[in-house]
């Protein structure tokens, strides 16, 4: 009991108060990740409210005081009564309290777009109603629309990922090398513990095949990718070369370069297939009883093996890397390409978002 009231003092201190009143506008993004790509999407203004750093106008919840009621969720009704928009937008595609605010405010289009991957846990997890609704939802294949309606209500588009729409592919400078999509974790957990297997297979390879590793860091901050490179060094000695971002333009920059791509269960690795790179993915089957196939939730194909790992022993992943790398562009594009293109498609400038948002302004 007194570390949640520890923890509730804590986020008090973090509120800011502005005693302001908000400007009323058509549209609001609720949280404010990806604000400054949906900037470069639609060019123009829009309200933002806060779900992280929370701010809290005063005369909005003024109205809360005088009935005592001190819920979040009514702040969030009070605030958009207010600002009266026609389009709420959300990026956070897995949050409950985004939908259930669709009960209220049942002439204003409420748009979800789904932020990146999602594993079997996730719908599993995060979602506490399956009754919830929605106007338009984005998701970036078609296989994503099963897992989502069997919970939200809603018409359903197939965009690809917003951010890979809107940044033009670059021509490869960098052959014969592999970059990894780092997908370090600080606090280790069920995705962390399998990631952490794969390092030193991966070291083994590059030492005995006497190439670097390229590495995309995962982290934008300083102090984080201190601690990721770090981690990195405990299983790499001198084999490899770091590469740090600061904005998410630049990730895809880093990545258009290079020839051969290795990761996981990365957005980004995925966005790589759809940018026509050859990959090579360690990802496993299950992880605590949840499906996290590469894929996943379209089915596993058998082509997949080719570049797509089985386990994570030596020689398993001495096996797709060595295929990856001597598989030239062409017979990429020609024989795997067409199995993995629908995983992530490129809706060129998001042009479907963009005609749903304009539609209903």
């Amino acid at each position: 009991m007194f570390q949640k009231f520890i923890k509730k003092i804590k986020k008090l201190y973090k509120i800011k108060i502005i005693f302001d009143l908000p400007k009323k506008n058509n549209l609001l993004l609720y949280d404010e990740i990806h604000s400054s790509v949906l900037r470069k999407i639609i060019k123009r203004d829009f309200n933002i409210f806060k779900t992280r750093e929370i701010e809290i106008y005063f005369w909005i919840f003024i109205k809360q005081i005088i009935f005592f009621d001190f819920r979040f969720k009514t702040y969030s009704r009070n605030y958009i009564e207010y600002t009266s928009p026609k389009i709420i937008i959300s990026f956070n595609d897995i949050k409950n309290n985004f939908y259930e605010l669709k009960d209220f405010f049942k002439n204003i289009t409420f748009i979800s777009i789904q932020n990146g991957l999602h594993d079997e846990a996730d719908f599993k997890n995060y979602f506490k109603s399956r009754k919830l609704k929605c106007d338009h939802i984005f998701v970036v294949n078609k296989h994503y629309i099963k897992e989502y309606k069997k919970l939200i209500k809603s018409k359903y588009h197939i965009l690809g990922r917003f951010s890979n729409n809107i940044v033009k592919v670059k021509k490869t400078t960098i052959f014969n090398k592999f970059l990894l999509i780092s997908q370090f974790e600080e606090k280790i957990g069920r995705v962390g513990n399998f990631y952490k297997k794969l390092m030193s297979p991966l070291n083994l390879y590059f030492s005995n095949s006497n190439k670097k590793l390229h590495i995309l860091l995962r982290r934008k901050d300083s102090l984080g990718q201190k601690k990721e490179i770090e981690f990195y060094k405990n299983f790499f000695q001198s084999n490899c070369v770091f590469h740090k971002t600061s904005k998410w333009k630049k990730s895809y920059e880093i990545l258009d370069k290079f020839e051969n791509i290795i990761f996981m269960h990365s957005t980004l690795g995925y966005e790589a297939i759809s940018r026509k790179k050859k990959v090579a993915v360690f990802s496993p089957k299950k992880i605590v009883h949840c499906n996290y196939w590469f894929g996943w939730p379209a089915p596993f194909q058998k082509k997949y093996n080719y570049f797509s790992a089985k386990n994570l022993s030596y020689s398993e992943i001495k096996r797709v890397l060595n295929n990856v790398y001597s598989c030239n562009q062409t017979n990429w594009e020609k024989k795997y390409y067409g199995a993995i293109e629908g995983l992530i498609i490129i809706n060129k400038d998001n042009s479907k978002l963009k005609k749903v948002i304009s539609a209903s302004l």
